[in-house]
């Protein structure tokens, strides 16, 4: 196949994936599956537009508009938290290495290489 599999018609697109980012949050000792979403280049830039050059804004920022569920931008969620806004209650929300998990895993749904991460 030549230049066609460029074409948009041909494209895979990636769609929504779960991931178990910790079991803390599973009520009954089940498991509470976060869905994450990719995203575009263009919506890439216009949170690093928004962010300036802030890195740690902008990490927060990304991972946040990449939480399809639970939803971050909920009041009442936010409102258990004592946290206004979708990053800050990401950061409230996650201990450390879940955290880093929910960013390696963005990672790959965006293309990167996010590590291992296992997507349900």
């Amino acid at each position: 196949m030549g230049q066609e599999c460029f074409y948009r018609e041909n494209r895979k697109d990636r769609g929504e994936r779960e991931v178990l980012l910790t079991e803390r949050l599973a009520q009954d000792g089940g498991q509470m599956l976060w869905r994450i979403r990719p995203m575009s280049q263009r919506e890439n830039e216009d949170i690093w537009r928004r962010c300036g050059e802030d890195e740690k804004r902008y990490e927060g920022a990304v991972l946040a508009e990449s939480v399809v569920f639970p939803d971050l931008r909920d009041a009442k969620l936010q409102n258990s938290y004592g946290m206004a806004g979708a990053e800050r209650l990401l950061g409230r929300l996650l201990l450390a290495g879940e955290y880093d998990r929910l960013r390696m895993a963005v990672e790959e749904i965006n293309g990167g290489d996010g590590g291992c991460i296992d997507f349900i």
